[in-house]
C-alpha cells in the first residue's frame, strides 16, 4: 500500500512538473508571439525619420547661399519632413518645405520649448552643430511627443513590481498545472469508478444465480452429508463474494463523495442496542459477549446520520473483532457512549490482540488511505464516520485489544 501511494505521488509530481513545463512553454510562446505582433504593427505605423546629421552632410554653402542635394530633397518629400536652419541669433537662414505659419526668427525661450515639445503643433527635432541649429519638423498629429519623468522611488517600486510580476507568473503557471493535474486525476478516477461499477454489475447476476441454486440444492433431501457440507461452503463463499462487491462499491462511493447520504434524525443509543441484540441473536452460544454502557446524559442524545450506513459501520467493527481477535477465549466487546459538549462520543473496544502497527498507520486520521484487503471493513468504518462530518480514532488499549472511538455532532 505504501508503495502504491508513493507511486501515485511520484506520478502526480511528474505530471505537475510536465504540465508546468508545457504551460511555461506555451506562455512564453504566447508572449513572444505578442511581442512579434506588436513590433510588426509598429513597423507599419512607424514613419521614416531623416536625422539632422544626414541632412547636414547633404547641405552645402556656396556663393552666399545653402543648397540641398536633389537626393536628400526627394527623401525629405517621401518622409513628409520639413527643415529650417537657424543661426546663432535665432534667425532662419535657410529652409526647405517650411510651412508658412512657422516664423522666421526665434528667441531662446522659443528654442527651449521646441527642443522638448512642439512648434505650433508640429513635432520637431533639434540638431546643433557649431553655432547653428537645424530644426526638422513633421506633419501635425503624426508623432506623440512628450517628456516623461518619474521619481526614483517610483522607479525602484517598478523594479520591485517586475520581480513580483515574475513571481505571480510562476504562481499562475503552478495553479494552472495543479488545475489540469486535478482534472487529469479526476478523469482517471471517473474511468476507474465506471470500471468498478461495470464489473460489480456483471458479477451480481451470476452470483445471484449461484446463491439461488445453492440454496435450492442445499434443501434437497437427496444430498449426502459430504455434499451438504460442500453446498454450505458454496453458500458461505458466495455470501463472502457478495459482501466483497458491496464493500468495493461502498468504498469507492464514499471515497469520492458519490454516496448519497439518507440522513435522518436518530438516537444512537437505540441503534447501538439494536446492533448488539442482532449480533447476539445471530452468534453461536458462548462465541462472544457484548456489554453496552450508555451514560445517562447520552440516552436522549440525537444525531443526524444515515441509519443504514451507521449500522453497516458497527457491523464491520463487530466482524473485525470476531475475525481478528487473535485468541481462543470468548471475545468480549464493549460499547460505551457518552456526551461531551456538542459531541456524541461512542467507544468500541474488545479484548483481542489489538491492531497491528501497519494497520494503525494506514488508518491514521487525516490520511486518505486505501485500506488493505484485511482491513477493508475498518476502512469503510472510517469513511462512513468522516462522510457524516464526524471524527474517528483507532488505537490499542492499554491492557490490549482494539479501540475505536467515534465522535458525531449532536443535534437538538
Amino acid at each position: 500500500m505504501k508503495r502504491k501511494n508513493r507511486v501515485s505521488g511520484v506520478s502526480a509530481f511528474v505530471y505537475v512538473t510536465f504540465a508546468m513545463a508545457v504551460i511555461f512553454f506555451l506562455t512564453m510562446l504566447l508572449e513572444i508571439g505578442f511581442l512579434i505582433l506588436v513590433n510588426y504593427r509598429y513597423s507599419l505605423y512607424h514613419q521614416r525619420y531623416i536625422d539632422g546629421e544626414s541632412i547636414r552632410d547633404a547641405l552645402t554653402f556656396a556663393d552666399g547661399e545653402y543648397r540641398l542635394s536633389e537626393d536628400m530633397q526627394r527623401q525629405l518629400k517621401e518622409a513628409e519632413q520639413w527643415v529650417m536652419l537657424l543661426d546663432g541669433e535665432g534667425d532662419v537662414v535657410w529652409s526647405y518645405e517650411k510651412p508658412e505659419e512657422i516664423g522666421e526668427s526665434y528667441r531662446l525661450s522659443d528654442i527651449a520649448r521646441m527642443s522638448k515639445w512642439y512648434l505650433k503643433d508640429y513635432p520637431v527635432h533639434i540638431y546643433v552643430w557649431d553655432d547653428r541649429m537645424m530644426v526638422m519638423g513633421r506633419p501635425k498629429n503624426s508623432i506623440w511627443k512628450y517628456n516623461v519623468e518619474f521619481p526614483m522611488r517610483w522607479m525602484r517600486f517598478m523594479a520591485n513590481a517586475g520581480v513580483w510580476m515574475l513571481a505571480l507568473n510562476f504562481l499562475w503557471i503552478l495553479l494552472l498545472s495543479v488545475f489540469f493535474t486535478r482534472k487529469w486525476f479526476k478523469s482517471r478516477e471517473e474511468v476507474r469508478l465506471e470500471w468498478i461499477g461495470g464489473i460489480s454489475h456483471d458479477i451480481r447476476t451470476p452470483l445471484a444465480l449461484v446463491m439461488g441454486y445453492a440454496d435450492a440444492l442445499g434443501s434437497s433431501e437427496n444430498l449426502s452429508d459430504g455434499e451438504r457440507r460442500q453446498m454450505a461452503v458454496i453458500r458461505r463463499q458466495s455470501a463472502v463474494m457478495k459482501e466483497l462487491v458491496e464493500d468495493l462499491n461502498l468504498t469507492s462511493a464514499l471515497e469520492y463523495s458519490m454516496q448519497a447520504l439518507r440522513v435522518e434524525k436518530l438516537r444512537p443509543a437505540a441503534v447501538l442496542r439494536e446492533i448488539a441484540a442482532d449480533f447476539l441473536d445471530d452468534a453461536k452460544e458462548g462465541e462472544f459477549e457484548v456489554t453496552v454502557e450508555i451514560l445517562r446524559e447520552a440516552e436522549d442524545a440525537w444525531i443526524k446520520a444515515d441509519r443504514r450506513l451507521l449500522i453497516r459501520a458497527f457491523r464491520n467493527l463487530f466482524h473485525n473483532s470476531l475475525r481478528h481477535s487473535g485468541q481462543d477465549e470468548k471475545t468480549v466487546i464493549c460499547l460505551r457512549m457518552w456526551s461531551e459538549k456538542r459531541w456524541c462520543r461512542i467507544r468500541f473496544s474488545d479484548n483481542g490482540a489489538g491492531y497491528p502497527p501497519e494497520v494503525l498507520e494506514q488508518l491514521a486520521v487525516g490520511k486518505k488511505n486505501r485500506a488493505a484487503r484485511h482491513i477493508r471493513g475498518l476502512g469503510i468504518v472510517q469513511k462512513v464516520v468522516l462522510a457524516h462530518g464526524g471524527k474517528i480514532r483507532f488505537e490499542n488499549g492499554r491492557e490490549g485489544g482494539c479501540v475505536c472511538e467515534m465522535r458525531f455532532r449532536a443535534v437538538r
